[in-house]
């Protein structure tokens, strides 16, 4: 398994890390509250079998920083987002757990399309 990381810079003044492992159909792996993209060590080689997986630090979580914006889960899915659109990926599947869950759900209601 070969990982490319990458630094995006996102809306708001923060600047976002995230991994890229794999091909096929995106896959965003979105961690809970004070984690970050670490936590998927162990399924990134599994998934990255089928799909191509990114595995993002949630702002101000790892190896991201927090930015100038005051935090909450639509703020976290124009992130996801940014990070889809430096990648040049105009859909993806999200997965997510505790705030990643709540950050998926945001960025299913405020974009639909993606």
């Amino acid at each position: 398994m070969q990982t490319v990381t990458h630094y995006c810079a996102a809306s708001h003044g923060a600047t976002l890390y995230y991994e890229v492992t794999g091909q096929g159909t995106p896959l965003v792996l979105l961690h809970g509250n004070g984690e970050d993209s670490s936590y998927f060590k162990h399924q990134m080689p599994v998934f990255s079998k089928r799909y191509q997986v990114i595995a993002m630090d949630t702002r101000a979580h790892g190896r991201s920083t927090r930015g100038d914006a005051p935090l909450d889960f639509y703020l976290f899915a124009d992130d996801v987002v940014a990070v889809l659109e430096d990648l040049g990926i105009q859909k993806a599947h999200i997965l997510g757990f505790s705030d990643g869950g709540n950050t998926a759900l945001h960025a299913a209601l405020k974009y639909p399309d993606r």
